[in-house]
C-alpha cells in the first residue's frame, strides 16, 4: 500500500483541525444562547409581576413538552437516517436543544422556591459548555477525567450542603450510587486498557493514554464522596483538593498536545 504524500497528510490534518474548531465555535454559541435564554427567564419569570410570572410559567411548562417532542423526533430521525451525515447532524442538534428545553423548563418550575432552579441551570450551562469544549479540543481520556472530577466536585458540594438537611436520605442514596458508578467506571476503564484503548472494537482512548490518571480520578472522587458522607464539614477542603486535581489534569493533558 502506497504511503500518502506529506502534502496530503498536512491537508487532511488541517481539515480535521478546522472541523474541530467549527464544532467548538458551535458549542460556544449554543452555550451563550442558552445562558442568554436563562437570563431572560430569570428577568421575566422570577423577578417580575404576577401576570408575567404566570405567563412564563405556562411557557416553560409547554416548553417541557415541546422539548420532549424535539428530543424524541431528533433521536429517531438521526438513527433512521444515520447514513445521511448532514441530516443526522442536524437532528442531533435538534435533539440536544429539545433536551435543554425539557430539562430547563422542568428544573425551573419544579424548584422555583428561592430561585434554586434557575440558579442551578445558570451554573450548569457554562459547566456543560466547558465540557463540550474539552471534548472537542482534547483527548477522550482528558474529557473522561474532567467529567469524573467535575461530577465528584458537584457530588461533594451537594453532600456537604444536603446531608444534614431535609433532603438527607435522597442525598445519601444518590451519593452511594455515584460511588458505585465510579467503581463500575473504573472496571470499564480496566477493560478498555486490556483491549488497547478499545471497547467492543470502538476506539475509546488513544494508544498513548496514561490510565493511571483515570484511575486516580475515580479513586479521588469516590474517596472524597465517602469522606463527605462521614464528615460533612470536610467538604470545603475536599472541594479545593478536587479543584486542584482538575486543574492539574487539564495542564497535564494540555502539555501532551504540545
Amino acid at each position: 500500500m502506497s504511503k500518502k504524500p506529506i502534502s496530503q497528510k498536512r491537508a487532511e490534518r488541517q481539515q480535521m483541525e478546522n472541523q474541530a474548531l467549527h464544532r467548538v465555535f458551535n458549542v460556544f454559541l449554543l452555550g451563550l444562547a442558552a445562558e442568554c435564554y436563562l437570563f431572560i427567564v430569570q428577568r421575566f419569570y422570577t423577578a417580575s409581576t404576577v401576570s408575567s410570572l404566570l405567563l412564563w410559567d405556562r411557557i416553560l411548562r409547554w416548553g417541557v413538552w415541546l422539548g420532549l417532542v424535539m428530543l424524541v423526533a431528533g433521536v429517531v430521525v438521526a438513527v433512521v437516517k444515520r447514513n445521511q451525515a448532514k441530516l443526522r447532524t442536524a437532528m442531533t442538534w435538534v435533539a440536544g436543544i429539545g433536551a435543554f428545553l425539557a430539562v430547563s423548563g422542568w428544573v425551573i418550575t419544579r424548584f422555583f422556591d428561592q430561585n434554586r432552579g434557575i440558579t442551578a441551570m445558570c451554573i450548569a450551562v457554562p459547566v456543560l459548555t466547558l465540557l463540550g469544549l474539552v471534548y472537542f479540543l482534547f483527548q477522550h481520556e482528558c474529557f473522561a477525567t474532567t467529567v469524573i472530577l467535575t461530577g465528584s466536585l458537584f457530588s461533594v458540594w451537594v453532600c456537604g450542603n444536603g446531608v444534614s438537611g431535609t433532603w438527607r436520605v435522597p442525598v445519601i442514596v444518590c451519593a452511594v450510587l455515584v460511588v458505585i458508578a465510579l467503581v463500575v467506571l473504573a472496571g470499564l476503564i480496566r477493560r478498555v486498557q486490556t483491549e488497547g484503548g478499545k471497547l467492543g472494537g470502538l476506539r475509546v482512548f488513544t494508544p498513548e493514554c496514561d490510565y493511571r490518571v483515570l484511575y486516580a480520578a475515580c479513586a479521588a472522587g469516590a474517596l472524597s464522596i465517602v469522606v463527605t458522607l462521614l464528615l460533612p464539614a470536610a467538604s470545603f477542603y475536599l472541594l479545593w483538593v478536587l479543584g486542584i486535581l482538575l486543574f492539574a489534569a487539564l495542564v497535564y493533558f494540555t502539555t501532551k498536545l504540545m
